[in-house]
């Protein structure tokens, strides 16, 4: 392990400079949820949940979700809507779907013309609205009930 040298400062709002130079300290690659597997239906029970409202109450940045959930009727194309969430990653029985990160379109929003050459700006359509909302969740994955949904949120 390589040792930092020199100063280390944390700059808080409304309270000044800490010095944590002589203070020991380490840096560790990767969540221990993500280590331990903790989205893997398997892996799940390794950890003691806590309701949402509990959690609620204690403003943590980086929040664990689970859910379980019955596969909907029919053979349509699933999706799941986040454009509530903030920015994270889910999983679905173990399964990721990916990564999510709801920013919001930004521009002077208005009516398309199409004559003429092209300039950026132009045509500029969802100000104000998530560039991406819903992500795919393939059928495949699905059980008939008790579908695990994991969500961790950063």
């Amino acid at each position: 392990m390589e040792h930092c040298h020199g100063p280390v400062n944390l700059h808080v709002l409304d309270h000044g400079t800490r010095d944590l130079s002589q203070q020991k300290r380490s840096y560790k690659v990767g969540m221990k949820g993500e280590a331990i597997n903790l989205y893997s239906p398997s892996k799940i029970s390794s950890v003691d949940w806590m309701k949402a409202s509990l959690a609620a109450n204690r403003q943590q940045p980086l929040t664990w979700y689970k859910a379980y959930f019955n596969a909907p009727n029919g053979n349509e194309p699933l999706a799941l809507e986040m454009s509530s969430m903030g920015k994270g990653q889910v999983w679905i029985n173990g399964q990721s779907i990916g990564r999510y990160w709801t920013t919001y379109a930004k521009g002077q929003c208005s009516g398309c013309r199409y004559e003429g050459t092209y300039r950026q700006g132009e045509c500029q359509d969802g100000c104000g609205k998530p560039t991406q909302r819903w992500y795919h969740v393939p059928r495949s994955w699905l059980k008939p009930t008790q579908n695990l949904f994991i969500v961790f949120e950063w």
